[in-house]
């Protein structure tokens, strides 16, 4: 006879690993298993959208471009994050895993046809659906991982969807390391991240919708028709208002100085300090180790001492790294830079992502979600536009990243007014529409 103690589900201490990455508690197999389901997608996501900025010079020069068509090229695909809306609105109609299973194939799809774009307009338009995509599953894979872990891992759990995100962003350097050895160069990189996308498309066939969505479709917390997909945001807007604003402070001025830092860094390394693709490829690889081993450290921290300090400390500390980037002309204060700003970025991300994901209810989770990040794509795309065709003509390519830094601690003020959600279950921090 098999006891209850052989009946429970099996849980994991992570033992093997480094203390500082081990989960505050015991995670069940079942979250685990979801954390990786989830978490290739994070990780293959980040190899893609890594790509272009560090190609771009080599991409851009194929179709006879200059480098200054970098940062407008990169505010073009944020466009998709009007399509991802749109995307994510239905997520809170028709569920989670449909999306989930739609998005990864149109990623899949979308990234096979850039590696074959005949001309730059045909590279922009696979890019952008891309992004469509990749935008929905960045925001569908952290609102599934909220709604299923337990309170006391959520940070964690967040953070490490955040240490796989850098495991495929670092090894989309290490390919990009290579792009004058490979055939058919920056096409190649594409390809092999197309590959493994239309694998794990066929793997999620068994993801199984999120128990919380599903009880809010019980209970008709939610429009029965896609039709309706409109109703979320209306009811998100009349509900929380205040709540929704402050989140929006805390973005954009964030996103309008770091999306233009992080994305012409390496553009910036290679005109302005003769940087080959390999030393670029060796400080992001170090800079991406460290991000590795702490980002579910961060998250940890998180569990334990809060979001919101958490994310002023890291964003004081990031601004300050990014701009040392663009500004200092010592090789070793450089890498400094590198680290603080690169390791501050992907922590920043983690916490934002996970803040977002807990201070609404399940009812609009997807789409508080899709707004956030819509607020942070815009904002980067604005500030891309500004360096490329407005700033950098007139005072020069890193002064006018610098400038766009400027902003970046307004979003301090939305972060301290914000209330505090690690350690509290979802249904603490807001209450499900119709509910007392």
């Amino acid at each position: 006879m098999v006891n209850t103690a052989e009946r429970a589900e099996r849980t994991y201490t992570m033992a093997g690993f480094p203390p500082f990455m081990r989960p505050p508690h015991p995670v069940p197999a079942s979250h685990m298993r979801l954390i990786g389901l989830v978490g290739i997608a994070t990780l293959l996501g980040a190899y893609d959208l890594q790509i272009f900025g560090l190609a771009a010079k080599q991409i851009l020069a194929e179709f006879q471009l200059t480098e200054n068509a970098t940062g407008p090229t990169i505010a073009l695909f944020r466009l998709g994050v009007f399509g991802a809306l749109l995307l994510c609105l239905l997520a809170d109609v028709i569920g989670r895993r449909r999306l989930l299973l739609f998005t990864i194939l149109g990623m899949a799809l979308s990234t096979a046809g850039t590696a074959f774009a005949p001309d730059y307009e045909t590279f922009v338009a696979m890019q952008f659906l891309v992004r469509v995509f990749g935008y929905t599953e960045d925001m569908l894979c952290i609102v599934v991982i909220a709604e299923e872990v337990e309170e006391r891992t959520r940070g964690w759990s967040i953070g490490a969807l955040g240490t796989l995100g850098t495991l495929g962003a670092g090894v989309a350097v290490a390919m990009f390391a290579l792009v004058n050895l490979l055939p058919f160069g920056w096409r190649a990189i594409y390809v092999l991240g197309a590959v493994p996308l239309f694998l794990l498309a066929w793997m999620r066939r068994g993801l199984p919708e999120t128990r919380r969505f599903a009880s809010a479709a019980a209970a008709g917390a939610r429009p029965a028709n896609p039709l309706d997909a409109w109703r979320p945001m209306i009811g998100l807007l009349r509900a929380y208002p205040a709540r929704l604003g402050l989140l929006m402070l805390a973005v954009a001025p964030l996103a309008l100085g770091m999306a233009p830092s992080l994305a012409l860094m390496p553009t910036f390394l290679q005109s302005e300090h003769a940087f080959s693709p390999g030393m670029i490829s060796g400080v992001l690889i170090g800079t991406g180790l460290v991000g590795l081993t702490a980002s579910m450290w961060i998250g940890k921290l998180s569990d334990r001492v809060g979001r919101r300090p958490t994310l002023l400390v890291g964003i004081v500390l990031t601004t300050i790294g990014m701009a040392g980037i663009y500004y200092v002309d010592t090789l070793w204060l450089l890498v400094a830079a590198i680290l603080i700003g690169v390791f501050g970025q992907v922590a920043v991300g983690i916490q934002v992502d996970a803040y977002s994901a807990e201070l609404f209810p399940t009812a609009y989770r997807a789409t508080s979600s899709a707004m956030r990040f819509m607020a942070g794509i815009m904002g980067g795309a604005i500030g891309l536009l500004l360096q490329g065709a407005v700033l950098a003509p007139w005072i020069g390519f890193g002064p006018a990243v610098l400038m766009l830094l400027i902003p970046a601690p307004l979003a301090l003020i939305g972060i301290y007014f914000l209330p505090e959600t690690a350690g509290r279950r979802l249904e603490d921090i807001s209450q499900e529409p119709g509910r007392a």
